[in-house]
Parts: structure tokens; sequence; C-alpha cells
């Protein structure tokens, strides 16, 4: 797969819609938990086993540990838009075995860190050619997306390299709406 060609094909959500839903909803139940609500927890686990589930089932690639890692990812990266107001997105972090405890040795930020940063970057170069920024924004997010995408592949080689591209775009693209929700004007107020 050419990297330039990542945002022209069909997405995750495309592939797995029902999973996308599941993404959204644990993560605001992950967020309920972090509010205080401590069996939200629990919701945002069984949430996080129907998306990797029904993800495993529409893309026929099943790689248990991979898919975890990556899931865990888009619900904590979609979880990141409502804790502005705090000091840390993992404040309060549940505990151990909680697969979103912040020190599971699955997590995809530890396990291959130059990916994360990729995504990042790449959901920051989406933003910014959302605004029109740089014509070059683009081509930036796609590289970002396709060497994050390489970068996991070969950590997590039970999900071929075209599905982690799609990943990788459904993170980068959760991280340019973060990015555009958290500089967008709060309601009411004047500009």
């Amino acid at each position: 797969m050419e990297a330039g060609d990542i945002l022209m094909r069909r997405s995750l959500t495309d592939h797995a819609p029902a999973a996308h839903v599941h993404v959204i909803d644990a993560s605001k139940a992950l967020e309920d938990f972090r509010l205080g609500h401590r069996h939200a927890l629990e919701r945002a686990e069984g949430l996080l086993d129907r998306a990797i589930g029904t993800l495993q089932q529409r893309t026929g690639e099943h790689d248990e540990a991979a898919w975890q890692a990556a899931v865990v990812y888009m619900v904590e990266l979609r979880a990141t838009r409502y804790s502005a107001s705090r000091l840390t997105a993992f404040d309060p972090a549940p505990a151990p075995p909680s697969r979103f405890t912040p020190s599971h040795p699955l997590r995809l930020e530890t396990v291959c860190r130059a990916a994360h940063e990729h995504l990042l970057s790449a959901g920051r170069h989406l933003e910014r050619s959302a605004r029109g920024l740089e014509e070059a924004d683009v081509a930036r997010a796609q590289h970002g997306m396709y060497e994050a995408a390489r970068l996991l592949h070969d950590q997590f080689d039970g999900l071929s390299v075209p599905l982690w591209v799609l990943i990788a775009r459904f993170c980068a693209e959760v991280q340019a709406e973060n990015l555009r929700i958290l500089k967008a004007p709060a309601s009411g107020a004047t500009v």
C-alpha cells in the first residue's frame, strides 16, 4: 500500500461501523469512571471486548494482543477529549488488572513509543490540513500514518500492514478531531 493513498481508501469505520460505536461508548464509559462512577469501568471493559470482537470478525484478522493494544489506544485517545480540565488523562487511573491501567504491558504507547508519536503527529497534520494551513500537511499526515503502521506491524505482526494502516488512520482522525474540539471556542464565548 502506498502511503499517499491512505485517505482515499475505505476507513476502518467503513469496514466495522459497530466497532466505532463501541469505541465511542467505551470512551464515554471510561470518562464516567474518571468522574467517580466506579461501575463504569466494567462497562468500558465490556465495550472494549465488543469492539475487539467486532473488529476481529469484520476484518478476518484475529491477533488478540494486537487488537487489544490497538483498541485500548483508540478508546483512550478518544477519551482524551474529555480530559482537558484534568492534570492528566489518566486521573484517576484504573487499578490493575484493568486493560486501561497506564502500566499495562500491552499499551500501544509503551510497546512502540515511536508509533505513538507518529500517530499524534499525523493527527496534528490532519487538523492543520482541515484549516488549510499548508498543502504538505496531508502528505505529512499520511506519511505519519504509514510509519506508525509499519512500526506497529514490526511489534504485532499478527495484523497485516494494510490493516495497521487503517488503524493508524482511525487514530490520527480521532486525534485531529480532539484537537479541533480543544481549539474550538467554548459555547457562549465571544470571539
